[in-house]
């Protein structure tokens, strides 16, 4: 009785294997499977464009922050200019440079930007 329900399982399984699940036209499955080449590509491009998107954003905010920190090192220089104060002018002048490395670096960040958007000659 095992030996048959063994050997029943064992065929069903060996015909269930043997069969296509798909079945169908082959010009259907052409047809879908071109479908899908088309799908991935079109998602290709759109990732393309969605990843180029992110760095002129980063550009506008980075242009942006350098506007406003050279806002800040004026404001930060006229402030010096008008104190009398030798503690604050301490502060502020130590305050200015480092505001000033600071605007550099993010200068430096937009050129080197820049530059990798210059295609190549």
């Amino acid at each position: 009785m095992r030996t048959g329900v063994l050997a029943f399982v064992v065929a069903g399984a060996a015909l269930l294997s043997a069969c296509d699940f798909e079945g169908g036209d082959p010009v259907q499955h052409a047809l879908r499977d071109a479908s899908a080449a088309r799908q991935a590509a079109a998602l290709k491009t759109t990732e393309e464009e969605e990843a180029a998107r992110p760095s002129a954003q980063a550009g506008d905010e980075l242009a942006r922050l350098i506007a406003a920190r050279r806002q800040a090192v004026a404001d930060t220089r006229a402030l010096l200019a008008s104190t009398t104060d030798p503690a604050l002018k301490g502060q502020l002048t130590g305050d200015l440079r480092a505001d000033e490395g600071r605007l550099r670096a993010l200068e430096a960040q937009q050129a080197a930007m820049a530059r990798d958007k210059t295609p190549s000659q």
